[in-house]
């Protein structure tokens, strides 16, 4: 393969390419050349494509001396280099050559419209050697975490493959991000506008105290009770979906009173506002209560517990596959025939046709809660029949959405579940751990392996205490049942786990989601009181740190830290240490600015020296021009001295000729190592 990068012919070279021309060249198992070709602004076309016809046509004509077969060529590039690969094409198939392949990635060749007037003329001409519309692939989509179907990507390794390949670990996506769009998709494959209805509500009453004090006297009008506004629905957001439209229903019938009775009458005005329009007509639709209801009981009976779960701050990775997997078998419940999903593997669920209604419950028994069940009295069976079909589009949008999402095809996941106490003794247990720690070849060395397999032996017939593992009413996190397992020792007292503490706590630094990772925001906003302006990453750093100590030491209670010796002695000698670190500091800015004022001693006089070769080249030009004309005039006065057989003026001509083409020599020496220079000092300025 023959591959020319891209930049537009003036940026990029074949070691900014290094990577992935490496990697490409393992993937189709190619010899790869790229080549490097001349860039513009220093040379003009067509340089760059000389030099890509000059290296493509070598190894055409002599690839034997290369150890290439001709026949099986492919030129490829990316941007410039697919015009460039195109272009070399062309030139090559009339030459008589013909490569085996062009494999050109977002080229620069404008081919989105093939009715544009070159296109027209020059197209049926195969001008543009094998395009045409009938055999181009085109890819594009916007970047839409919702949208985006992730390929196996060549970076990622299998994790049920025991080839010792490295790669990254692929577990998957953030599985709360996936289940909380999973609600949203199954919201939007209905017609019920709640998005729309909520966010309209909260900008109703943002920013305008008029309107919040009209609603307050409404609600205390109507009841004693305190009226209450709705919180900003960010359907994204974990967990808020649920309390919000919980609110709304709270709030229904002051929301009704407000909207649909103290407006009219009062804001006349307002009536014509699309916001109050849109707000009015969800509000008068007998179906919206029940809808919402619908919506607060699969909040509540699908997502609730999982998305609570996944914020956890200890490691989890271990059930991470099994919760999963209980998330889709508590959705099938809801609608699908319980004689379809009962004994059923996983596999065999997935495979379900949910999307037919003959797999489905009928409309009595679809799971929906009982007060979303109640409200259905003051539908008619049109709208009845309705609602039924919306609630079917629902969980079958959702159920796909999963299906398509989660990791539920990840063997690695599968297998971790062997690291669960209670599944030491199970039958798979072995193969498990050993498909594991085939898929850490990154930390786990074949002799690993080996020691790993004799260690998980002796720990399925070790005796564990229960309180290891077990709490009152739970089991303890992961981590501080495996700390206890690696205290073991052997008889000589040496640590009787070695090879397997290693790979374990590989596995439990895998995050089982971002929560934790995103929850530091929000601790850092907790950070910045009223007191505090913006902190730089030291200071916050340091308040997190105290933060976590805290936590840890005292679990969260400061006045629980044990003081000790040892941090009296921290607090002691913390001043003197700040010093040292402010001297250390200041000495690292002195060093930066003379190192800046070094530089900006070398700019100076590379510019100086620029100039100076720039009005050279200027007078070198200047002096060229008058040398033409001398010889011009030379050449002139000859003719002229012919034509009238003077031969004195003869004589006089031809010297005159004779030393402009010395000066002209001359100079255009001395013009040539100028421009040599100046790409000299442009080539040390690059680097």
């Amino acid at each position: 393969m023959i591959y020319f990068h891209g930049g537009g012919f003036l940026l990029g070279s074949v070691e900014t390419y290094d990577q992935a021309t490496y990697l490409m060249a393992n993937l189709t198992r190619t010899t790869l050349i790229a080549v490097e070709y001349r860039l513009a602004p220093e040379y003009r076309f067509p340089s760059g494509l000389e030099d890509c016809l000059s290296v493509s046509r070598e190894l055409f004509k002599n690839g034997n001396n290369y150890k290439i077969n001709s026949n099986r060529i492919i030129l490829s590039g990316d941007s410039a280099g697919g015009n460039l690969a195109l272009v070399v094409s062309h030139s090559l198939i009339n030459d008589g050559y013909r490569p085996y392949l062009l494999s050109l990635l977002y080229p620069s060749l404008q081919f989105f419209d093939f009715t544009l007037p070159s296109y027209r003329l020059y197209l049926k001409r195969n001008i543009l050697g094998v395009l045409n519309e009938n055999n181009l692939l085109s890819m594009s989509k916007g970047f839409n975490v919702r949208y985006l179907k992730k390929k196996s990507h060549c970076l990622l390794k299998s994790s049920s493959t025991i080839k010792s390949n490295i790669g990254l670990i692929h577990i998957g996506s953030c599985p709360l991000h996936l289940i909380h769009n999973s609600f949203k998709i199954g919201i939007d494959s209905t017609n019920w506008s709640i998005e729309e209805f909520l966010n309209n509500l909260v900008f109703w009453f943002s920013r305008s105290p008029s309107r919040r004090e009209d609603y307050l006297k409404v609600a205390k009008n109507l009841s004693n009770d305190i009226g209450k506004f709705i919180r900003r629905f960010i359907i994204t957001r974990w967990l808020n979906a649920g309390p919000i439209i919980e609110r709304v229903i709270e709030q229904w019938t002051n929301l009704n009173e407000y909207f649909i009775r103290f407006i009219p009458m009062n804001y006349k005005i307002l009536l014509n506002n699309h916001h109050y329009i849109q707000i009015k007509r969800i509000l008068e639709t007998k179906s919206t209560l029940i809808r919402l209801n619908f919506l607060v009981f699969l909040y509540h009976n699908i997502y609730e517990q999982i998305l609570i779960w996944f914020q956890q701050t200890q490691p989890l990775i271990h059930v991470l596959y099994d919760e999963c997997e209980q998330l889709i078998r508590r959705l099938f419940s809801c609608f699908i025939n319980e004689d379809l999903i009962q004994n059923k593997t996983l596999h065999e669920l997935i495979n379900i046709s949910f999307h037919n209604q003959t797999n489905q419950k009928c409309d009595s028994k679809l799971e929906i809660g009982e007060a979303t069940r109640r409200g259905l009295n003051n539908l008619s069976d049109e709208e009845n029949k309705s609602f039924f079909s919306d609630i079917r589009n629902i969980y079958s949008s959702i159920t796909k959405e999963l299906i398509r999402t989660l990791p539920l095809n990840n063997d690695l996941l599968r297998h971790l579940q062997c690291l669960h106490p209670i599944m030491r003794h199970s039958k798979t247990s072995h193969i498990s751990i050993m498909n594991i720690a085939r898929s850490f070849p990154q930390m786990i060395i074949p002799d690993d392996i080996d020691r790993i397999n004799a260690e998980w032996y002796i720990y399925q017939n070790e005796k564990i205490p229960n309180e290891w593992y077990e709490k009152t009413n739970e089991y303890h996190s992961i981590d501080y049942y495996w700390k206890n397992i690696f205290t073991i020792k052997t008889n000589t007292g040496t640590d009787k786990f070695i090879a397997l503490s290693k790979l374990i706590k590989c596995v439990l630094s895998l995050s089982h989601g971002n929560a934790d990772v995103e929850r530091g925001f929000s601790e850092n906003a907790f950070l910045l009181t009223d007191d505090r302006s913006l902190l730089s990453d030291a200071s916050i750093n340091g308040l997190r740190a105290t933060r976590d100590g805290v936590k840890f030491f005292g679990n969260g209670k400061p006045h629980e830290v044990p003081i000790t010796k040892a941090l009296i002695d921290s607090i002691r000698n913390a001043h003197s240490r700040y010093c040292i670190d402010l001297e250390k500091r200041q000495q690292e800015l002195l060093i930066k600015e003379n190192l800046k004022k070094e530089q900006q001693i070398k700019n100076n006089c590379f510019i100086k020296k620029q100039n100076n070769l720039y009005d050279e080249q200027k007078f070198l030009h200047k002096n060229l021009t008058n040398i033409q004309k001398m010889i011009d005039e030379g050449t002139e006065r000859l003719t002229k001295a012919i034509s009238l057989k003077d031969f004195k003026e003869i004589e006089t001509s031809l010297l005159l000729i004779e030393g402009g083409n010395k000066k002209l020599a001359m100079t255009n020496t001395h013009i040539v190592y100028n421009t040599n220079q100046l790409n000299q000092l442009r080539k040390k300025q690059k680097k």
